[in-house]
């Protein structure tokens, strides 16, 4: 039987950070009406998931899969292609399913084209 050797450190890591996202997700449920939020808060919490989102997908769409800088930045690359495809079917259409199978067309043919 194999036992796992647990750094007393890590351990107390784990604790913390357990308790501090606890903390921080509980802090409104604790105080409740208590605290005010600012409407300006409230408007821009609004924009966080769309924020969090693009963060995300723009390096993916507009830079190579090994690039380590934003001067790799490439025209011929087929995300960009399948990207902009996607994004232009959806303002059009705002149907999930047309962009994803739209996006997916143009990324294709770019693969093969460029």
């Amino acid at each position: 039987m194999n036992t796992i050797d647990l750094n007393p450190h890590i351990f107390w890591l784990i604790i913390g950070m357990a308790l501090v996202t606890g903390w921080t997700r509980s802090f409104f449920l604790i105080l409740g009406e208590r605290i005010q939020v600012p409407a300006w808060v409230l408007e821009a919490i609004r924009f966080a998931p769309l924020a969090a989102m693009i963060a995300i997908l723009a390096p993916e769409i507009f830079l190579p899969a090994a690039a380590t800088s934003v001067t790799e930045f490439n025209l011929r690359l087929p995300n960009i292609w399948g990207g902009i495809a996607a994004i232009i079917a959806f303002y059009l259409t705002k149907k999930m399913l047309s962009t994803l199978i739209i996006g997916m067309a143009v990324y294709t043919a770019a693969r093969f084209l460029l």
